[in-house]
């Protein structure tokens, strides 16, 4: 009898890196509805990726949502 790995190993614990990112953005709930994600399926999918990441292709098509415009002054100190 064959077993996916996947549905026998336990959920992640440990919040992946982009799960501060999600929070500064307002949280789960907040970025489920600025990418136009259905309710309340959306929410879960945005707290999925808490643990998971969140996919590099939407992280590159949606930079809108992931990193909006810095107001003037807030962004990285010029080199020169």
């Amino acid at each position: 009898m064959a077993f996916n790995s996947a549905m026998t190993s336990p959920a992640p614990t440990e919040l992946h890196p982009d799960a501060q990112l999600i929070e500064r953005l307002g949280g789960p709930s907040v970025v489920a509805r600025a990418l136009g994600f259905e309710m309340p399926r959306g929410v879960q999918r945005v707290q999925n990726w808490k643990y998971r990441g969140i996919p590099e292709v939407l992280l590159l098509k949606r930079a809108d949502v992931f990193f909006p415009p810095q107001p003037e002054g807030q962004g990285v100190a010029d080199a020169a």
